[in-house]
């Protein structure tokens, strides 16, 4: 199969939906759909060369500079693949479930006329250059096309910021700006190192210690908000139209945990002790403030933070066993942090903007749907069957034992995997609150909208699958 059809299925469609937007409105969603349910289908349709042992390439001639040969190469390995049908499949699911979102957003910002007609074809053609920088990432073979990609999602998540987030808009997209631009440079450099060091611009050449590995490590620890270097989430993901918090927080930061997989594994094999012990304060600390946390958004993004110490603690193990556990989770994460994410915006507009836990209350018997799949996403992540979280959970932590060389090492492991508890603490806090306990008086509640329950529930339905059938992670991988 010809993996350029991945990268021109958004290219194709943005334009039609920047120019076309103004005259279906909101339904110009279901057409920015079609580019990553596309590229799901065909994500899937890789797997049986990939089961077979095959890396699919397409390649072809880009430019020549400088005696530099670019070819614009496009791969899919085992990673690739569970990173690219996770990013495509919850871009599709977001995408639909936005439709009615961005429909109720867009009239919250007072936009009216044609300023509002021309809001719907700004935000779908922002959010397929989103998708396109995603998926273009994890399937790029060489750092030039890799960081090319990698500042379109910047960019891209940075203006839908800006347009159409919550509260002080503007500033919180300029912090995101700043910190993720920091993060984008240090990986600059560490290629540009890299290259005067090797001569070479391929991915996969990124096998040796070397000051570039240490560059790389810290500016992907910045994309994945470790802890230290996570003040930038909170804000922006917490303030962020709800359809792009539920890609940003489980799917955009994981990308960090995918480049230090491909690019920054050796100064991981160098540090990996340190790097445990910065994965269980990461754990403990954004379980910790989630389990303090009112507001819904913020409550989600701290334990994104937390989510990302599990997968820094698999990729400090430097197993094959932590390392599956890595991607599996990144997909359980996916799946299930846009879960939680999408309910909590069903659950803003059916509250009329109400965000505080605290003012919530008894909401169970009015919306049992959103409260069954509040209480799915928070048990899945806690590493309840049947839930692809307990698979991840598992190969995580046995990759992390089994990688200890030390009782130091051990006890950092065993601390990681008893903080587990913070998550469902969190989450059974976050439900006794809002969907327990005595109804808040005149607390008006807005019939939620079919349109958007069904793409949470195909998010589930997937955690479903991949708890219940794992080869499907095991096997691309090469288990």
């Amino acid at each position: 199969m010809n993996l350029f059809y991945i990268i021109i299925a958004p290219l194709f469609i943005i334009p039609i939906v920047y120019f076309t937007g103004s005259r279906l409105n909101e339904k110009i969603g279901y057409a920015a759909a079609i580019a990553p349910i596309a590229g799901a289908v065909q994500t899937i349709l890789l797997y049986p060369s990939l089961l077979s042992g095959e890396t699919v390439v397409s390649e072809i001639r880009w430019i020549n500079y400088l005696g530099l040969d670019i070819n614009f190469n496009l791969s899919i390995d085992g990673i690739s693949l569970i990173y690219a049908l996770s990013i495509s499949s919850v871009s599709a699911a977001v995408c639909l479930y936005s439709v009615r979102y961005m429909d109720h957003r867009i009239s919250e910002l007072g936009l009216e006329g044609q300023e509002r007609k021309r809001a719907f074809s700004r935000f779908y053609a922002i959010y397929l250059v989103f998708y396109l920088g995603m998926i273009g990432a994890v399937i790029s073979t060489n750092v030039v096309q890799f960081y090319i990609f990698y500042e379109l999602i910047l960019i891209s998540t940075w203006l839908l910021i800006h347009t159409f987030g919550y509260g002080d808009k503007e500033r919180i997209a300029l912090v995101y700006f700043i910190w993720t631009q920091i993060s984008g440079i240090l990986v600059l450099i560490g290629f540009i190192y890299q290259y005067m060091e090797s001569g070479s611009i391929s991915i996969a050449s990124y096998q040796e210690l070397s000051i570039a590995s240490y560059l790389l490590l810290l500016g992907f620890c910045i994309k994945m908000a470790a802890f230290g270097l996570h003040t930038w989430l909170p804000l922006a993901h917490g303030e962020a139209p709800t359809p792009i918090s539920a890609l940003l927080s489980p799917v955009t930061i994981g990308i960090g945990a995918y480049g230090i997989l491909r690019m920054a594994s050796p100064a991981v094999a160098d540090l990996s002790r340190w790097i445990a012990l910065w994965a269980l304060v990461t754990i403990v600390y954004g379980g910790l403030v989630a389990l303090t946390e009112d507001d819904i958004k913020r409550l989600l993004a701290y334990s994104s933070i937390s989510h990302m110490g599990y997968m820094l603690l698999g990729i400090a193990s430097i197993t094959y066993v932590g390392s599956v556990g890595v991607v599996y989770h990144y997909l359980t994460h996916a799946f299930l942090k846009a879960v939680l994410f999408m309910t909590s915006g069903v659950l803003m507009m059916q509250l009329h903007g109400v965000r505080r836990v605290s003012m919530m209350g008894g909401l169970a018997t009015k919306t049992p749907v959103a409260a069954f799949f509040l209480a799915s996403g928070f048990l899945g992540l806690a590493g309840f069957p049947p839930f692809s979280g307990f698979n991840s959970k598992l190969m995580i932590f046995t990759g992390a034992f089994l990688g200890a060389g030390d009782t130091a090492y051990l006890t950092i492991v065993a601390g990681a995997a008893f903080s587990s508890i913070l998550t469902l603490a969190y989450g059974a806090e976050a439900i006794r609150k809002s969907m327990f306990g005595p109804t808040r008086e005149g607390l008006k509640l807005e019939k939620a909208e079919i349109s958007m329950l069904l793409p949470i529930a195909a998010m589930l339905i997937l955690s479903l699958v991949f708890f219940f059938l794992p080869w499907l992670v095991w096997a691309p991988l090469g288990g």
